[in-house]
């Protein structure tokens, strides 16, 4: 039986139902691997926290499975449309509530960009750290749904380390203020830290308090250092860590994204053979830690070592790094996986990823954070759409249950989505998989949010 979506009144916002539009927001167009996708029944477009609660209360009396969107730049599927569903769009609740650099604090709505929240910021003195790679494109409230990372994570955290506050609707439409302004604040269970990560399964985030911080004072230096393999890479990273220079940023490349970014970008990292090319920065650097990084980075075997303190310099190497992505698509399209392992693994992984990928005959782009164990160990498909072919399946189905044998895990900063949930079961214990679902029941009992997703 259809539901009458006519008694659907939004205070603010705009219901629409035509075929185009649903066809339209019902994908992830940045979810490459291929998954099934569901027929949604209507798009919210929620100007108002006023919308959010009305379409909430609306779906759990007619038991209508909710889809909360923002930018749909999800990598893992997370938001795609269900079958019979409303997809809830935030991308119009998208204004700077408030900048509070006497608090060191913004409030911001869901559906701001990270990338205008930052700039934002700047225009004050601040800088919000989170950075994935996804900064101009992907919002807040999307970032807060798979605890977004990114290259600063190493120094100033993940998401989770940089919200103070939310404010959250539950599926009957009630609102919570958790959370607030202050760097620490006991007077409660951290429900704030629980619904950061939870990719829209436990309620809607239609507003965030965010830590901001002071613009470092002094010289950034930003560097690239290129090494005979990954291993020796990783070998150095490590001695950079333990040398107390902080740094902010530690990325590695393997010897495929050299040659993919080359052609991308029509530059010339590889040119001499360059099998693994490491992007450094220091934020701080304070005297003498330039000569400190270079020594390290030569007695650990880099082979040749570019550093620079100019602005522009520093923008064309960070350029390279968050234009790795679409390097990689650019032959096909791009099977992202998203992995974490333990620090002293990093090297072990790395290795294991380069010599399954050529068990199966895959072409491997190897890329992540290396500082803080966060690896992606991509395929590069020549084909843009279609089911997996076997041999890449394959490549997945090998790495991720040795990744999880080791202490690792399947998503570090994408999320779970669709595309990861199958791994689950074999990463967390029935126990915490119960604990799970309870804590799901008391949120969203009866089951309107997200559901399938997650786990």
């Amino acid at each position: 039986m259809s539901t009458d979506l006519t008694t659907l009144v939004l205070p603010d916002g705009e219901l629409v139902t035509e075929p185009p539009v649903l066809a339209e927001y019902r994908l992830n167009p940045y979810t490459q691997e291929t998954a099934a996708e569901g027929q949604p029944i209507a798009v919210v477009f929620a100007t108002s926290v006023a919308d959010v609660q009305t379409t909430l209360q609306f779906a759990t009396t007619h038991h209508i499975p909710v889809v909360t969107q923002g930018a749909r730049t999800s990598i893992a599927n997370g938001a795609a449309g269900l079958d019979g569903s409303i997809l809830l769009n935030l991308s119009r609740l998208n204004h700077i509530v408030a900048l509070q650099p006497e608090n060191q604090t913004a409030v911001v709505e869901a559906g701001v960009l990270n990338g205008d929240l930052d700039q934002a910021a700047r225009e004050v003195g601040y800088f919000y750290a989170p950075d994935p790679g996804s900064k101009p494109i992907s919002t807040i409230g999307g970032n807060i749904a798979t605890n977004a990372g990114g290259m600063a994570s190493l120094k100033y955290g993940t998401t989770r380390e940089n919200v103070l506050g939310l404010k959250v609707v539950l599926a009957d439409g009630r609102l919570l203020e958790l959370g607030g302004a202050t760097f620490k604040n006991n007077a409660s269970y951290d429900l704030t830290d629980l619904f950061i990560g939870s990719e829209g399964t436990l309620g809607v985030v239609v507003e965030a308090t965010v830590r901001l911080r002071p613009i470092p004072f002094g010289d950034t230096v930003t560097g690239l250092a290129t090494f005979a393999d990954v291993h020796a890479l990783t070998h150095a990273v490590q001695v950079l860590q333990a040398s107390g220079v902080n740094p902010s940023m530690l990325e590695v490349l393997n010897r495929v994204s050299i040659e993919a970014l080359d052609e991308y970008e029509g530059i010339d990292l590889g040119g001499r053979g360059e099998q693994a090319l490491l992007i450094f920065q220091l934020d701080v650097a304070v005297a003498g830690a330039l000569d400190l990084v270079d020594d390290l980075l030569r007695k650990a075997g880099a082979q040749t070592i570019d550093v620079t303190s100019d602005p522009a310099r520093t923008a064309t190497i960070i350029k390279i790094r968050q234009d790795i992505f679409a390097a990689g698509a650019q032959y096909g399209r791009l099977i992202v996986e998203d992995i974490a392992v333990p620090l002293g693994q990093l090297a072990i992984v790395a290795d294991r990823a380069e010599a399954i990928a050529a068990k199966h005959g895959q072409r491997l782009l190897l890329l992540g954070h290396a500082g803080d164990g966060n690896l992606h160990p991509d395929i590069i498909l020549e084909s843009k759409d279609g089911a997996l072919p076997a041999e890449t399946q394959a490549y997945i189905d090998e790495l991720l249950p040795f990744v999880i044998s080791i202490g690792g895990t399947v998503s570090a900063e994408h999320g779970i989505g669709t595309i990861k949930k199958k791994w689950v079961p074999q990463q967390l214990s029935p126990a915490v998989q119960t604990l799970q679902q309870q804590i799901k029941a008391v949120f969203d009992p009866t089951g309107i949010l997200n559901p399938g997703r997650k786990f």
